[in-house]
């Protein structure tokens, strides 16, 4: 996506993996209500096949994904798959409200980020603060 200096004109395509639906639901309604087209997923291997379809991991700019959800597929292997296939053009945002992202060894961060993670979000976050972030980092470039 090419960047924009007035925001608002800008829609953020994204797609959110979450197995806690009332997350999907808020963040489908604030992103949608910003004017950014969103997909919500809350089963990760639907998620995962939507992706790997045709052309399903490049009509998104952003990917966010919860870290831990039911099942074999993690958020990571998720991101995993995003930057495999994009070439790592697609943002992919970490998320996860199991374990406290600021406590984990920075060999851990810097391994995983850029290569795979591009922000990690804790959870519970403020709305306003999770838009900032993703619009800072998709319409700043």
């Amino acid at each position: 996506m090419s960047s924009s200096t007035n925001a608002s004109n800008t829609k953020i395509r994204i797609l959110v993996v979450d197995d806690e639906p009332d997350i999907l639901l808020t963040l489908d309604a604030v992103l949608s209500e910003r004017g950014h087209y969103v997909k919500t997923f809350h089963n990760p291997a639907e998620a995962l096949s939507h992706l790997t379809s045709s052309n399903g991991v490049t009509s998104y700019d952003l990917v966010i994904t919860d870290y831990r959800m039911p099942g074999d597929i993690s958020g990571l292997d998720i991101a995993k798959q995003v930057k495999e296939r994009t070439g790592r053009k697609t943002k992919v945002f970490l998320m996860s409200g199991s374990f406290n992202i600021s406590s984990l060894p920075e060999e851990f961060v810097e391994t995983l980020k850029p290569e795979i993670i591009d922000e990690f979000v804790q959870k519970p976050i403020s709305n306003d603060k999770l838009v900032a972030i993703i619009e800072k980092e998709l319409l700043t470039q």
